[in-house]
């Protein structure tokens, strides 16, 4: 799974499945459902922190037609796999505004159903109208409205949904941007302020204060004095403090201790616990179990042979 994340962190999963049409991809869901067998739908591996342990199961990549963007109107229609980025540029050559804030973000528009992406004051659900999901059956289904939700760096779809197609609406530009700045301006801003190295992206949500506003987590990050931090390969980046970077061969125990040293640092000196935007796969629970015995678990996981034997017989059975 380091080949997948853009952390450069996991181990082993015991199957990669790239899925280029709904077809495909029902058909990939339907025979691990049946088998007992966990699946992961995967991005472009941004915004997540993979145990050095690895995923047992499948992990789904969607392409092809899951990643093809289309308009109708002032509607943009997104494949879950299509690059947030790209639907940015594609957005500004149809002449809308409203989704200039998705430049340079490294994720897919599914990965930022999941964390409700955003910069610039403006998130996925800002302009998600619609979204076409499989459920756990299954079967597809269209929701919209209230059924959607749009709190800050929360799920826009119930956990469990699986996001096919997402609808935006936009606005006509008539030559203005909503943030008055290019793409290219937007993405030199964002890769200017964040570090070089390998990463997950922001790792902590911007906290709450006390009278309703929002903090930079990088400024109380930096506040503490731990720029600069190191446990093994994992550094709390000198460019921006709210990036944990790989700076070298670093482990799952390496970002999970530093991670855990931020958080109780932060709170003793400011009473704030952060929290984690960053997803840990397998689960948090799941992940602590075996991983975060912090350097007790330095070997080697499992080959995928051990985990679910006859798994690749199972799902390319019924091609």
């Amino acid at each position: 799974m380091a080949r997948h994340t853009t952390f450069r962190i996991g181990g082993l999963a015991d199957a990669w499945v790239c899925v280029r049409d709904r077809q495909s991809l029902g058909r990939v869901l339907s025979v691990c459902r049946e088998s007992g067998v966990r699946t992961w739908i995967l991005g472009r591996g941004s915004n997540v922190l993979v145990s050095d342990q690895g995923l047992r199961g499948v992990v789904v990549c969607l392409d092809g037609e899951l990643a093809q963007i289309k308009e109708r109107g002032t509607e943009l229609l997104c494949g879950a796999g299509a690059a947030l980025d790209a639907v940015a540029e594609f957005a500004e050559k149809q002449g809308s505004v409203g989704a200039e804030f998705l430049a340079g973000i490294p994720g897919t528009v599914g990965g930022g159903l999941r964390s409700n992406a955003g910069a610039f004051g403006r998130s996925l659900g800002d302009v998600a109208a619609s979204v076409i999901v499989l459920d756990a059956e299954g079967y597809e289904l269209t929701l919209a409205g209230t059924q959607l939700r749009r709190e800050y760096r929360q799920p826009v779809i119930e956990p469990g949904l699986v996001a096919v197609e997402v609808m935006m609406e936009l606005t006509m530009g008539n030559g203005r941007r909503a943030t008055g700045e290019s793409l290219d301006e937007i993405r030199r801003q964002r890769w200017t302020k964040q570090p070089k190295e390998p990463s997950a992206g922001s790792f902590f949500k911007n906290p709450t204060v006390g009278d309703g506003h929002r903090v930079p987590a990088g400024r109380l990050i930096e506040e503490c004095g731990l720029k600069g931090r190191t446990i093994g390969g994992a550094k709390v980046s000198e460019q921006h403090a709210n990036f944990l970077v790989n700076s070298g061969r670093a482990r799952f125990a390496d970002v999970y201790e530093l991670v855990q040293v931020i958080k109780a640092t932060v709170e003793r000196q400011t009473g704030i616990l952060l929290e984690e935007e960053v997803q840990y796969l397998p689960g948090p629970g799941e992940v602590r179990d075996r991983d975060s015995r912090v350097r007790a678990l330095r070997g080697p996981g499992p080959g995928p042979e051990h985990a679910y034997p006859g798994i690749r017989d199972s799902l390319f059975a019924r091609r």
